[in-house]
């Protein structure tokens, strides 16, 4: 009678184990649904380098060259699969702030850079903001080894100048935390919630 408790024991434990660890596994995109969904996603280093190859184009774009304050990340994951599991599909964004105060009068020529930058990249801009409007904006889009898009933010501060962000976004890129990703080097990571100190530059604040 005691070994059969045993051995009964032994079974149910196994079965609420195995119970146990597939809900983990499904939790977390292992089940079979998400693990069929990982095919055809784009690698996160793939993504990663795709996004830092656009920001660096841009920044490398602009000249006299800027002082950066630094980078962080986005990371939208897909809609859960219809079954409840966590799909391993995301959209992941890098933004790198710009630390150099833009004036009002420099603001169209650094646009026209980008516009530039991004044509060299074989992106194209698809949409361009009113002058009139407080945030100054370009977006743009291309194929560089996979859809990415562009956007340049300039947000009007008090004293007339502008703090301005580049975007660059990859879509389809299998699923990653967005603290695992480091920004494009030498930038470190800074978060968009963080203030900036700008500072003059010569050339673009005046």
């Amino acid at each position: 009678m005691t070994t059969r408790w045993k051995v009964a024991g032994s079974i149910l434990l196994s079965f609420v184990v195995t119970v146990a660890l597939g809900a983990v596994l499904f939790a977390n995109g292992y089940g079979p649904l998400a693990l069929a969904d990982r095919s055809g996603r784009v690698g996160t280093g793939e993504g990663k380098s795709r996004i830092d190859r656009a920001l660096r184009a841009t920044m490398d774009g602009v000249s006299p060259s800027f002082t950066y304050a630094g980078a962080e990340f986005e990371v939208r994951r897909e809609d859960d699969l219809w079954d409840g599991e966590r799909s391993m599909g995301s959209a992941v964004t890098e933004i790198v702030t710009v630390r150099t105060a833009v004036s009002r009068a420099k603001l169209p020529t650094l646009m026209d850079q980008v516009t530039q930058a991004w044509k060299a990249l074989g992106s194209r801009v698809v949409d361009r903001s009113n002058p009139a409007d407080e945030i100054q904006a370009l977006r743009g889009m291309g194929d560089m080894g996979g859809e990415t898009f562009l956007t340049f933010y300039a947000r009007a501060q008090q004293d007339s100048s502008y703090l301005v962000m580049f975007r660059a976004e990859a879509i389809g890129v299998l699923y990653q935390p967005a603290h695992e990703y480091k920004p494009v080097p030498p930038l470190v990571r800074t978060s968009l919630d963080a203030k900036v100190d700008v500072i003059d530059d010569p050339y673009w604040s005046h």
